[in-house]
């Protein structure tokens, strides 16, 4: 079996579809932690646009042997405590390939190293299995739970709450 290449890369317009079937696709949905508002192209590439006043946050695209198939968001970051929080977004036809892993590995990597932090937190809905088990695959620690945190469809849910630090 051949081996594809897996990178991240900086989100450009030429990425705006793939964002927009992460945001608008309804299995996707389920598994992350906010509420996406269904968007149209021309939302989506504003969205791209208005990235660069952004704060405290770095997005990257996942590529796939270069065809972008996901998103990683570090957001949250607080450099005085050199702390930030890691999401990932992957398409489902990408899903079970290895690839979030070694995506999120080398975001981590890039979060540790040449930003400085010193901890990466994650927040996981308790249902979200494949991520739970995604994040201790790298070494995250779950640290606890956050009860009632996030609504979706008027029910609320928790969310486990993890921790990786630069030493472990």
């Amino acid at each position: 079996m051949e081996s594809k290449k897996i990178l991240l890369k900086s989100i450009s317009v030429e990425d705006a579809e793939v964002l927009m079937e992460l945001n608008n696709n309804i299995e996707v949905s389920k598994y992350v932690v906010g509420n996406p508002v269904i968007v149209d192209l021309k939302q989506q590439l504003g969205w791209i646009k208005n990235l660069e006043t952004e704060k405290n946050t770095k997005r990257w695209m996942i590529t796939y042997d270069g065809i972008s198939v996901g998103t990683i968001i570090l957001s949250n970051i607080d450099l005085k405590n050199l702390v930030g929080n890691m999401n990932i977004k992957l398409l489902p036809i990408s899903q079970g390939k290895g690839i979030a892993k070694v995506a999120l590995k080398e975001a981590c990597k890039i979060a540790f190293e040449e930003l400085g932090l010193y901890c990466l937190t994650a927040n996981i809905l308790t249902y979200n299995i494949k991520s739970q088990k995604l994040f201790e695959s790298l070494g995250f620690h779950k640290d606890g739970i956050l009860r009632s945190r996030v609504v979706k469809n008027q029910d609320r849910y928790d969310l486990f709450t993890y921790s990786l630090l630069k030493d472990d």
